[in-house]
């Protein structure tokens, strides 16, 4: 009898796992970070629907910042103007933030959808900067927990894919431990927090 049972429940189980609709999300947009330069960010989520309104994935995004300092030293003119150019400082931000994630779809008007999402998980960051003028290369690595809220507006374009828009919110201060400093334990933090605007696109033909 408990084995008919077991036997029952699983076949029960594997039927709604497999009900779940399957998604996949791609986005890029724009991150305002407090301490750094406002740079690019992208990424892609994956998951499933539990039902029409609630879901459920892990989301990867990537941001990216460089800099580069260039100094003109000469101008050649003659059949073809040319531009000398040195570079001086190279600079590059790269943050990898990986979030489990649950969103909220609901229908708020004729052809769109609000979308609430909330997201937590852990990221990665490197920065690294070459000094041609003096001759110096570096580079440090942080991490630490990160969080993210968001609302947007959803549009079906067809009945497999949504095109959508959000404002989220990154919240987050990736560290790294230094030398201690009279015995004490010393860390160095940036504030990733900030605004996020960014746009994508949500297909159901396939996820996880």
């Amino acid at each position: 009898m408990r084995l008919t049972m077991s036997i029952l429940f699983l076949t029960i189980f594997a039927g709604i796992v497999n009900a779940q609709q399957k998604f996949t999300e791609f986005h890029a947009g724009a991150l305002f970070p407090t301490d750094a330069k406002t740079g690019f960010i992208g990424g892609l989520s994956f998951g499933r629907m539990l039902d029409e309104n609630i879901g459920w994935g892990a989301e990867v995004d990537v941001y990216r910042r460089t800099y580069t300092k260039e100094e003109e030293v000469a101008q050649n003119t003659g059949q073809v103007n040319e531009t000398v150019v040195v570079t001086e400082i190279e600079n590059a931000t790269t943050m990898i933030p990986v979030l489990f994630k649950i969103a909220y779809l609901t229908q708020a008007g004729p052809g769109f959808d609000l979308r609430i999402s909330v997201a937590g998980g852990y990221e990665f960051m490197w920065n690294s900067e070459n000094n041609y003028l003096i001759n110096k290369e570096k580079s440090r690595f942080y991490s630490g927990w990160t969080w993210q809220v968001g609302a947007g507006i959803s549009l079906p374009i067809s009945r497999t894919a949504d095109f959508f828009g959000e404002l989220n919110y990154h919240g987050g201060s990736p560290s790294r431990d230094e030398k201690r400093i009279d015995g004490l334990p010393v860390r160095t933090e940036v504030d990733m927090s900030g605004m996020m605007l960014r746009l994508g696109l949500r297909l159901y033909t396939f996820g996880f």
